[in-house]
């Protein structure tokens, strides 16, 4: 009884089961089923860059270059295959899990609670399409973005405002929207933080 006590209560666990779940649901999604255009788009886009074409110069790119060169990535790795294509997307989706549990931690929620919101995220995150597409990767990591940008505020730690323009440039390069509203509300909540920051620091007296 102790040893599942503690097991419960191991954050290693909780992590593991968050891997696993994440990117099995993804995993099966993937190859339930093909969007005619939408599924084989960043497959295709993948396949040209692994071939020595290039975004913008020798193939029209929609929105940006980051997916191409992501799953070329995979390609190149893995091999060229529906099952490496699939991958990419189930760790993506394992990765906003994992970055989900980890921020309600961050804020002081339980990790039971934080398990909960983390394995309800892994489902409605990447399965819905199963395979890599813009609107996900963008929707994601401005997510993560966002998460991380709450986490600066509140733990004014100098890792998550370095961290926080990158994760927005990848979400940037994925696809513009959403990711150019999340940059002009990010913009405003830190004007208005350092603004009201310094107000505090002046001393009146």
């Amino acid at each position: 009884m102790n040893k599942l006590k503690h097991l419960v209560d191991n954050k290693n666990f909780y992590i593991l089961l968050i891997i696993i779940l994440s990117f099995s649901v993804n995993y099966y999604s993937g190859f339930r089923g093909v969007f005619p255009i939408d599924s084989f788009l960043i497959f295709d886009s993948g396949y040209k860059v692994l071939n020595n074409y290039y975004p913008f110069k020798d193939y029209w790119s929609i929105t940006g270059p980051f997916l191409d060169y992501i799953q070329y990535i995979f390609f190149s790795i893995f091999g060229v295959n529906w099952k490496t294509y699939i991958f990419h997307a189930a760790i993506i989706n394992t990765l906003l899990s994992l970055v989900t549990f980890f921020f309600f931690n961050q804020i002081g929620l339980r990790k039971s609670y934080s398990l909960i919101y983390s394995l309800s995220i892994c489902l409605l995150g990447y399965p819905s399409s199963g395979t890599p597409f813009m609107d996900h990767h963008a929707s994601i990591f401005s997510l993560i973005a966002l998460m991380t940008l709450i986490l600066a505020l509140k733990k004014n730690s100098n890792f998550y405002w370095y961290a926080l323009p990158l994760i927005l440039g990848i979400s940037f390069f994925s696809k513009q929207i959403p990711s150019a509203y999340f940059f002009i509300l990010f913009f405003i909540v830190i004007f208005l933080y350092l603004s009201l920051k310094k107000f505090k620091d002046i001393n009146f007296l």
